[in-house]
């Protein structure tokens, strides 16, 4: 058995007790980047699940809405800070979406962003929630032809467990119009 000095046996203390150190500053920064959520993304963890969609588009104010079936999945991801939405609505030019609700901790706002097969950019949005209201109310801007942007009105209305509408407003030539309307049905 080979025999270590007392200096050599002090640097492999020093190591170990290096080691362990580092080891120990490596689990507190593990456990301080540990996701947290707070009660409004719980709150947003609700609607977490399969739902059947009723999507109602109006191209023009005063003509009919063209109505189309779909389906949509939510789930909470990233630690349980953001609301994913998967949307697939089955109509003539089969559409697809993708959007993220979340509460934003260091702003105290909750936002929504969208995307969808149906322009390239990306719809941001920032609001709040009326309790009383069960309601959920988001404005930002949507991208429009030549660069402009285009006002929007993002409302979900929660009216139970199983059930919700979300509708979607324009701003165009400084009139407000509903644009779509998406009513919401748990299957699961």
């Amino acid at each position: 058995m080979k025999k270590y000095s007392m200096a050599a046996w002090g640097w492999v203390l020093a190591i170990a007790v290096s080691l362990a150190a580092g080891s120990a500053m490596a689990g507190a920064a593990t456990s301080a980047a540990t996701p947290h959520t707070s009660q409004q993304h719980a709150q947003l963890a609700t609607l977490s699940g399969h739902w059947t969609v009723r999507q109602s588009i109006w191209t023009d104010a005063k003509t009919p809405p063209i109505v189309d079936q779909g389906t949509a999945t939510y789930a909470m991801v990233l630690g349980g800070h953001h609301l994913r939405q998967d949307l697939r609505i089955a109509s003539s030019t089969p559409f697809e979406g993708l959007g993220y609700i979340g509460y934003d901790d260091a702003t105290g706002k909750y936002y929504s962003s969208w995307m969808d097969t149906n322009f390239s950019g990306m719809i941001l949005a920032h609001g709040d929630y009326d309790a009383a209201g069960r309601t959920y109310t988001f404005t930002g801007d949507m991208p429009g032809k030549g660069g402009v942007p285009v006002p929007v009105r993002e409302v979900m209305r929660i009216a139970d467990n199983g059930h919700f509408v979300y509708e979607y407003y324009e701003t165009r030539d400084g009139k407000e119009a509903l644009a779509v309307s998406l009513q919401y049905t748990r299957v699961d």
